[in-house]
């Protein structure tokens, strides 16, 4: 499944590295990653597509919002088979 999120980080020395590797060690791939930096306000925000074999992008998000820099994560779209519940249920 693919997922993409949103997350608000502080401009500090190493924020980024603890957010991407604390989705690489929950066995999230990173896909693609955009940032925007705000200078005035020393916050970038990330845009980042995520694949992961069956886990949840819920908990993922609920984790990396107890880091200490990341000010706001929001999951913003799940691809999911949507096709292959209807398949299913047609059987």
């Amino acid at each position: 499944m693919n997922h993409t999120m949103t997350l608000t980080i502080q401009r500090v020395e190493g924020a980024l590295i603890r957010a991407l590797g604390l989705i690489e060690r929950r066995g999230f791939a990173v896909t693609s990653i955009d940032a925007s930096a705000d200078e005035a306000a020393q916050q970038m925000e990330l845009t980042i597509e995520v694949r992961s074999p069956g886990r949840s992008a819920d908990v993922l998000a609920r984790q990396i919002e107890k880091l200490f820099d990341v000010r706001s994560v929001d999951l913003v779209r799940t691809d999911e088979p949507a096709v292959q519940l209807e398949e299913s249920m047609a059987c």
